[in-house]
């Protein structure tokens, strides 16, 4: 068992004592953790859990450039969404807004070039669509989404708010937070792109 403290990374550093029936615990304090699959750093910074995935996905395209004499088109399609995409999709709700993420957006484009025979450099868009991939921002944005339609009732809307018959009444209700943290966090990005949405969707909610 391990603990972990986690603060914002401009907080100061204070020591943590933990305590259970009035016996102190001497389990071992650590900045990284893995959990259910994701590695978790006491900044939430998503670093480590990013690094490791760019690992991973690396080696998929090495087995992707080693099949690609054997097999078709279609069945490295499969292969990609069997082990490619379910690798990135995973907790992508939580690290996909982080700022370390970079590296994760490149290599699907590796993926698609290697799929399809392209050079290193080679314009790789088509390679998307005939694919019917989704590269990693679509995929942070589609799972934002999702979640917010999925578990609408946790949300506040304008309306409920402040009462002011508004045109943005119908929208979700953004809350005022001061870290930046929280507004790269699952519940402030899910409520800025669900208000992306065209208004039929806030029709249907209200009709529910």
């Amino acid at each position: 068992m391990h603990i972990v403290k986690f603060a914002s990374s401009k907080l100061l550093i204070y020591p943590l004592h933990t305590a259970y029936n009035n016996r102190a615990l001497t389990t071992s304090i650590t900045e990284n953790i893995k959990f259910l699959g994701m590695h978790l750093d006491c900044n939430l910074t998503w670093k480590s859990h990013i690094d490791n995935l760019f690992k991973k996905l690396s080696s998929i395209c090495f087995m992707l450039r080693k099949l690609l004499p054997t097999l078709f088109i279609k069945m490295l399609q499969m292969v990609y969404f069997a082990h490619f995409y379910t690798q990135i999709i995973y907790g992508i709700i939580f690290w996909g807004s982080s700022s370390s993420v970079r590296n994760v957006f490149i290599i699907p484009k590796k993926a698609i070039r290697i799929m399809h025979r392209l050079g290193p450099r080679s314009y790789c868009r088509d390679g998307f669509k005939k694919l019917d991939i989704l590269t990693v921002p679509c995929l942070y944005i589609y799972a934002s989404m999702l979640l917010a339609v999925k578990y609408l009732t946790i949300y506040q809307t304008n309306s409920s708010v402040h009462g002011v018959n508004t045109r943005q009444q119908n929208k979700l209700h953004i809350p005022l937070v001061r870290l930046s943290s929280i507004q790269r966090g699952v519940y402030y990005s899910s409520v800025k792109i669900f208000n992306q949405l065209p208004q039929n969707i806030f029709k249907l909610h209200n009709n529910i």
